[in-house]
Order: structure tokens, then sequence, then C-alpha cells
């Protein structure tokens, strides 16, 4: 059996292919398997899982809590699996952890593809290049939108963002140097679609659509990208021009 698990855009587990009933669960167990698939396969102390989920209750009462809800996902996960003989939910002293291949998480999938695209951006600008394109295809939208502002899940949301917003950037800086303005301009979009306000994005899309001859569409941007600085209260000394 060969579990795959997806946090961003919408949380869902599939086995071999098809997805798990996660609504056979209870709300706390299934938000309790988001916190740990969401750690990157990384461990996580006790505590902190209480505090993110069971802040309210006293410390007995969480722990039993904690015990139920990771009782329950194993049983989910692994039916007929015996006492602490589960693959996936593993607790090693006061941390729990989700084991799996990196690969099989997006968002550990995506952070290391991410890193190594920073890595090779510097030395090989064709193999950045494709790192970062499948970077930004892990990042299929924003992570675990189902939690809403939990203050567990914004930091890591804002941060994956920032960091697919980023290797957008790159990734049009780099289809620009290697003579591609079309591929280039269309990184460049990718990297406003993920924050309109990202300066770099905006000067790259502006002179991707020059280097591809489309004047027109430069000088639209050119615009858009003064009407974003105006709304942010910055001031314009003197007129951005499309050369």
């Amino acid at each position: 059996m060969t579990l795959r698990w997806y946090c961003f855009g919408g949380f869902r587990v599939e086995e071999d292919g098809r997805a798990l009933d996660l609504g056979a669960i209870r709300p706390r167990s299934r938000t309790l398997l988001r916190y740990l698939a969401a750690a990157e396969g990384r461990p996580v102390h006790r505590e902190q899982i209480i505090d993110a989920l069971w802040p309210e209750m006293t410390a007995a009462g969480a722990v039993n809590n904690l015990h139920v809800a990771v009782s329950t996902l194993r049983t989910f996960l692994e039916p007929g699996v015996a006492r602490g003989a589960s693959r996936y939910i593993v607790r090693s002293g006061p941390t729990y952890r989700l084991v799996t291949e990196t690969m099989d998480l997006d968002v550990a999938a995506f952070a290391q593809t991410y890193r190594a695209g920073r890595r090779a951006a510097a030395t090989d600008p064709g193999e950045a290049i494709r790192l970062f394109r499948a970077a930004l295809q892990l990042h299929t939208d924003d992570l675990l939108p189902e939690e809403g502002p939990a203050d567990w899940v914004v930091p890591s949301r804002e941060r994956y963002r920032a960091q697919a917003a980023h290797a957008a950037e790159r990734l049009a800086d780099l289809e620009l140097d290697a003579g591609r303005p079309v591929a280039a301009a269309r990184a460049a979009r990718w990297a406003l679609d993920l924050d309109q306000h990202h300066d770099a994005g905006w000067r790259l899309l502006i002179a991707a659509q020059l280097r591809a001859g489309d004047r027109a569409a430069a000088e639209r941007s050119r615009r858009q990208y003064e009407n974003v600085l105006r709304t942010l209260g910055v001031p314009l000394n003197s007129p951005l021009r499309v050369a």
C-alpha cells in the first residue's frame, strides 16, 4: 500500500491513486493528521500539538484527547495494526511524526525541490529551471485552506507562498537569460498571481514583454504596476518608462 499526502489546495490522502474518505474520522483527528502532514515529516513535540489543537483543555484532558486521536488515525490508516506498530503515525518519546517518503508528501517535496533549485541556480541554470518548474507544479494553491486563519497554519502558509513566488521570480529571470521571453513572462505572471506586490515580478514581466516585442502588453503592465505602487503609498518620483 502506497499513500500519498497532499496539503496544498486542500488536504487529501490517496492510496494507490484512490482518495481515502477522511470524513470517516472525527474532525479533530483529521486536524491532527493535517498538522503532522504540514510538519513535512519532522517530529513534533506533544506540547506543540496540544497548544495548537486543544489549548483550552487541562493538560490531562488534552493528553488523553491526543492519545485517542492518534489511535483513531492509526486504525483508520492501517486497520488491524498492532499497538505501537504503525508505519505512518510514529511516536518517539514526547514527539509524534508522520512517516512517509519525501516525494509522497507534497509540502516536503516542494521544500526539497525549491532548495535544490536555489542551489542549482548559480552553477546549472538549465537544472534550476527544471527544478523551479517542478516546485511550482507542486505548490498548486495555498496550504490547508480548510484550516482558515488557524494560528498554527498561517506562518507556514505564508512561507510556502513566499517561496513559491520567489521560485517563479527566479524561473522568470533564468528563462529571460536563456532567451525565452514568452516563458519568462509566464513565470513572472505566476509570481504576481502569488503576490501582486512582488516588485521583481512586475519588472521581469515588463522586461520579458519588451524582449518578446510586445510593447503594448509591456505598457499595460507598467500602468498596472504603477497602480499597485500607489495603493501601497509608494511615491513615484518619476513615471516608470517602457524603454
